[in-house]
């Protein structure tokens, strides 16, 4: 393949790959997909061969995401039965990615996300190195409202009325991207159900009314709730990263209840920890075996945590320096806590500032 620029220099050096996207809501430019690795019918079980492993695309999950495909390159409305699509593949330089976060040209690395329905695929915070991480070579300040540690944003009890610090810039039409609420598992499930929604109106200074309610379930209180807003498809100049999978990066927040009610952590990746909450006790999360040497994983808090704290659970073949067990990775409970690990038959901790509990 010819990766010099065959046309104007003012032009991208894009790398361009037709894959089929299975999904049937409308995707934009610079979103991020990934092949669709475990395709399976009846008539087509896992068992048979299938290019469609190779060729179709989905939104960026839990199950998918170490299989990063590229970058849409442009615009594509919802299609019923899905469509064949245009992307840009890793390697490429210069094409649009689309964000949920400013920018400052050659600085730092954004990493595409997991999860949040028709969110995903947004690069927004920074993950690992490689395919499905980019590199800014752009400064954009497009992003309007921003929060993921859940101190100011909250949810009414209608699941359409969000507080949040400002509303300046944003209009009706403009886009909420909600990544995580408040999760209470004892007094019934509550929480909001994480994705895209249109802005219906702006109401204060501080409050906006979405079109339709974000709440999974009968909400009796407000819920704390973090995420993004912006108008259009903000989108910066990236070059996309080559090399081993990134996993993505996922947004979870833990539940009130605490116990060991966290659920989604995906394999692979960076999980972000969100919100502002009180926890009836820790919040525990397994991290199961690795299924390659040198696979990576990482959990970085956002949130703050009081009474008890989100805890990464360690299981047999999980060891510490030295060759001790490690039982667990506690006391995550302030923006900034930290922990990453790689598999090497057993899961080392090779940096944190959490505690290592030996068992």
């Amino acid at each position: 393949m010819n990766y010099s620029s065959n046309g104007p220099t003012a032009a991208a050096v894009a790398i361009s790959s037709f894959v089929w996207y299975g999904g049937t809501d409308a995707i934009k430019e610079g979103e991020g997909v990934c092949y669709n690795t475990d395709y399976a019918t009846t008539a087509v079980p896992v068992t048979t061969k299938s290019g469609k492993r190779a060729n179709h695309v989905e939104r960026p999950s839990t199950s998918n995401n170490r299989a990063f495909a590229g970058v849409l390159a442009r615009n594509y409305p919802a299609a019923s039965a899905g469509q064949f699509i245009e992307i840009y593949v890793p390697g490429s330089r210069g094409v649009n990615v689309a964000l949920g976060v400013d920018t400052v040209i050659d600085v730092s690395m954004l990493t595409f996300q997991v999860g949040g329905g028709s969110a995903a695929g947004r690069f927004v915070g920074r993950g690992f190195p490689g395919r499905g991480s980019i590199i800014p070579r752009q400064t954009v300040t497009a992003v309007l409202e921003s929060d993921t540690a859940g101190a100011t944003w909250s949810m009414a009890t209608d699941g359409k009325t969000l507080t949040m610090t400002s509303t300046t810039g944003l209009s009706a039409g403009d886009t909420v991207v909600i990544l995580a609420s408040d999760l209470d598992l004892l007094a019934g499930v509550k929480y909001l159900t994480a994705g895209k929604y249109e802005i219906s109106s702006i109401t204060s200074s501080t409050v906006l009314v979405l079109t339709a309610s974000a709440a999974a379930g009968t909400l009796t209180a407000a819920l704390g709730v973090t995420g993004y807003a912006y108008t259009g498809n903000p989108k910066c100049q990236a070059d996309l990263l080559t090399g081993e999978e990134s996993g993505g990066i996922q947004f979870v927040q833990p539940p009130t209840a605490g116990t060991d009610a966290m659920v989604g952590i995906m394999a692979g990746g960076v999980t972000y920890v969100c919100g502002t909450v009180t926890l009836g006790a820790d919040a525990e999360t397994d991290l199961a075996a690795g299924t390659t040497f040198g696979e990576k994983k990482g959990f970085w808090s956002l949130g703050t945590f009081t009474t008890h704290d989100f805890v990464v659970d360690a299981i047999a073949g999980k060891t510490m320096e030295g060759g001790t067990t490690l039982a667990e990775l506690e006391d995550f409970d302030a923006p900034g806590d930290f922990a990453f690990l790689t598999w090497l038959g057993a899961w080392k901790c090779i940096s944190t500032n959490v505690t290592e509990a030996a068992s």
